[in-house]
């Protein structure tokens, strides 16, 4: 499976009361699609994921996937500190709809690579869906490196691609020269440009939950070649 394009990590509003605003989270995901968005993350880990219990991220993910309904491909973030929790979060993202998974290193612990390796592949091999590793260092207090990420990709079937949050541009093509079957998407919001022009096919964003259409031209410009255009935006 591949993940091209603008692929925001839509954001999970709330009411006044604290509980979660499900009429305006569908409307928010209609409104990205029609900004020609090109895939949504439901559950995404810099977000309100981590607060929210089990049942309304299942109930998060049933709402996105039902709003989609199948017009973009859906994936849930799935992020946990262990193997267990995280296949549990994965067995209700499929039940759901979804068609992939996303997730950090373990966390609440600072794993090794055997202790990293182990844990994606438990998940994938559970999970039976593409699954996108996510490097962000701030978040899991892990980076992987493209070495790491190569061994995930070679010895775990299910693991396809990879969000490259580092902010070293220089991951992008050093992971594609190292394992040019891993498709690599940029995953900071401040350095799109730089990773569409360094060979990353997509962006998981959150930039593109407010200004879904700029990053839509964005990428297009870049895909183009049109580099004037895309610095401008």
């Amino acid at each position: 499976m591949r993940f091209p394009g603008i692929i925001p990590a839509v954001t999970t509003p709330f009411d006044a009361t604290g509980a979660i605003d499900f009429d305006g989270l569908a409307g928010n995901v209609d409104a990205l699609l029609d900004a020609g968005v090109h895939g949504i993350v439901a559950t995404g880990t810099m977000g309100e994921a981590g607060s929210l219990s089990i049942a309304e991220r299942r109930a998060v993910v049933e709402v996105v996937a039902g709003a989609v309904d199948g017009r973009v491909p859906v994936i849930a973030g799935v992020s946990a500190g262990t193997p267990a929790a995280a296949i549990a979060l994965a067995a209700d993202a499929a039940e759901a709809g979804v068609v992939a998974l996303m997730m950090l290193p373990p966390l609440g612990y600072r794993g090794d690579d055997e202790e990293i390796v182990a844990h994606y592949r438990s998940v994938a091999e559970a999970a039976g869906l593409p699954l996108m590793a996510y490097n962000n260092p701030e978040a899991s207090g892990v980076d992987m490196g493209p070495a790491l990420l190569t061994r995930l990709y070679e010895e775990i079937d299910n693991v396809v691609a990879v969000k490259e949050c580092s902010g070293d541009v220089r991951r992008i093509p050093a992971l594609i020269e190292a394992a040019p079957g891993l498709e690599v998407l940029v995953g900071g919001d401040d350095w799109a440009l730089e990773g569409f022009c360094a060979g990353a096919t997509g962006w998981v964003s959150g930039v593109a939950d407010v200004a879904p259409r700029e990053c839509v031209a964005l990428y297009d410009a870049c895909r183009s070649g049109d580099l004037e255009t895309a610095r401008g935006i």
